[in-house]
């Protein structure tokens, strides 16, 4: 799995495996909704869900909650915190299902005496990059008024990420809800009309362009 991951591109089993062992990981399950890291917590680590899946939810001073991101298997947290050195973590990381969680120490990978682990923190800061895009681009489905317009330039932003106008998203409906900022029987009702008018089909999680 750790292939595959963003973090270790480029590198292969032998060295992913000597890497990990020299940086000191720690391996964590935790129960669905139990806490993974609170808001306002210091971050040290870096995690990558290694089964199950989590979210990244922000309460206001008024006690909303607000989905800051979905964390499905081999996703990344903690990257920009751990780096930060100090800074408070602005978001409460909790298990959705059973998640196992793999954790590096931040400050053991950037003082690491592998010759190889400068390209993890290459591909990190890649990462990085890639999720301030993600951020920017939900601001903009945000700042959207209608559940359609929403709706619609969601999907067709993860037509184009997934290259094809079939696919799968990460989230269920209270989650797709949660992250375009409506309601989730705005947003079913939304769904059902747009697939009467032969916009869209879908089952479950998966959608179709038409």
């Amino acid at each position: 799995m750790l292939k595959e991951n963003i973090l270790f591109k480029g590198l292969d089993t032998d060295r992913i495996q000597q890497i990990i062992h020299t940086t000191g990981t720690r391996e964590v399950t935790y129960a669905p909704g139990e806490i993974i890291m609170h808001q306002g917590d210091v971050a040290q680590d870096i995690g990558i869900v290694l089964q199950g899946s989590a979210i990244g939810k922000k309460y206001t001073r008024a006690g909303e909650e607000i989905i800051a991101s979905v964390l499905t298997e081999n996703k990344i947290f903690g990257d920009v915190l751990s780096g930060a050195d100090g800074f408070a973590s602005p978001v409460t990381v909790q298990a959705v299902t059973k998640c196992t969680v793999l954790f590096i120490n931040y400050k053991n990978l950037l003082y690491s005496s592998h010759p190889q682990a400068h390209k993890i923190l290459q591909n990190m800061i890649r990462n990085i990059s890639m999720k301030y895009f993600v951020q920017n681009k939900r601001m903009e489905i945000l700042m959207l008024k209608s559940v359609r317009s929403k709706i619609t330039t969601y999907l067709e932003w993860q037509a184009d990420s997934k290259g094809g106008r079939s696919f799968t998203i990460d989230m269920d409906r209270q989650l797709m809800a949660d992250f375009l900022g409506v309601e989730r029987s705005a947003l079913s009702r939304e769904l059902s009309r747009m697939k009467k008018d032969g916009l869209i089909d879908y089952h479950k999680n998966h959608f179709v362009i038409l």
